[in-house]
């Protein structure tokens, strides 16, 4: 009887030993499974911060030449008033249209100073210009020129 008992052993031993090969498998294919999944989920969270950052970047660069576009043509408005204030002493407040938009102007006199302000209407990035000048015979000088 004793060698039919270790017989029955050895098979019942090795039936073992395959199930715990089996199962060792199972298991590392479960942990390349999850490695890959955390890995490919940090991958994912990278590409979406990186794309975010890209359009902030990209609007906060629209929005800078978007608002000196408009100082531009505010300036260039400024310049017009000023030429016409140069030309012309009873110039009063009033409106320049060019290509770009327009431009609301407004002139106020005290004496020979003049305070000139031109301001873009209609605009998403509006900008505004001031400036106070001394208008005499012999033309106009200005005194300071400030931007909004």
């Amino acid at each position: 009887m004793s060698k039919k008992i270790n017989i029955l052993n050895i098979p019942s031993f090795r039936f073992d030993l395959k199930l715990k090969i089996k199962n060792s498998n199972l298991e590392s294919g479960f942990v390349a499974l999850t490695t890959v999944l955390i890995l490919s989920a940090v991958a994912i969270a990278i590409g979406i911060t990186v794309s975010r950052l890209s359009i902030g970047q990209g609007q906060a660069s629209l929005a800078l030449t978007n608002g000196e576009s408009s100082l531009h043509f505010v300036e260039g408005c400024m310049e017009d008033a000023l030429s016409k204030a140069r030309t012309n002493i009873n110039y009063t407040s009033g409106t320049i249209t060019r290509p770009e938009g327009t431009c609301n102007v407004t002139v106020s006199k005290v004496g020979t100073t003049w305070t000139i302000t031109t301001t873009q209407t209609g605009a998403d990035y509006a900008k505004s210009v001031q400036v106070v000048a001394t208008r005499t015979v012999n033309g106009i000088t200005i005194t300071s020129w400030q931007e909004n």
